[in-house]
């Protein structure tokens, strides 16, 4: 698909690029989780913020696609054994959408605090799974707020980057028009920077059944 190949060309064309805020109470309210993250890590790339969106609309869309799930828990295992001490100011998951109730649960929080068993939380990724929506009217919705917010300069890029950022923004766009399955959506990796500054370690749960566990 040619939508396809241009998004990943474009992708080395806006890494490395910085973005700010620049929004009034009302827009803030109305697109919280992503302004909150945006705040929170405010080294964050434009492909971490995809990253987001497209987590928090689609979930683990591609959780199952390994048929041997002992090698998923394994994986997950052995990032938990290997998970170092929270750092400063973590907290125990961030929420990405409020639609679906999908978060980022921290592995370091989670093994530093005791919060729960392997198993426990092997069970909350896959009732995540279940219940995310599978198409991708959530993300398209999401990802038009975002271009929304860029054209109307509330979502600030360096003027040396900005026509490619709202090319590859507008391209993700197109892609969720043409694309009904959100299994279809490309996957993408964080931001280098994101990585070195944030080391994220996390894995997708659902909000209230996270919640329901821990008041057990």
């Amino acid at each position: 698909m040619k939508l396809l190949t241009e998004f990943k060309s474009l992708i080395p064309k806006i890494s490395g690029n910085s973005l700010s805020l620049k929004l009034d109470t009302s827009t803030r309210l109305s697109i919280q989780p992503i302004i909150e993250h945006i705040e929170s890590y405010p080294k964050l790339e434009w492909q971490d913020i995809y990253k987001f969106v497209f987590q928090g609309s689609c979930g683990w869309t591609h959780l199952l696609s390994n048929r041997n799930q002992e090698i998923v828990v394994q994986y997950l295992n052995e990032e938990l054994n290997l998970a170092s001490k929270p750092r400063p100011n973590e907290r125990l998951f961030d929420i990405l959408n409020n639609k679906t109730d999908l978060c980022r649960i921290n592995l370091r929080v989670w093994k530093n605090d005791n919060l729960g068993k392997l198993h426990e939380l092997w069970n909350l990724m896959l009732k995540a799974e279940k219940s995310t929506p599978k198409s991708t009217k959530v993300f398209r919705e999401n990802w038009k707020e975002l271009v929304d917010l860029s054209e109307n300069g509330f979502i600030v890029t360096s003027e040396r980057e900005e026509y490619m950022v709202l090319q590859w923004i507008k391209v993700i766009l197109r892609l969720t028009e043409s694309i009904e399955k959100s299994s279809e959506m490309p996957l993408i990796h964080h931001s280098e920077t994101y990585r070195t500054n944030y080391k994220p370690s996390y894995r997708l749960v659902n909000k209230n059944d996270l919640l329901e566990l821990l008041e057990k």
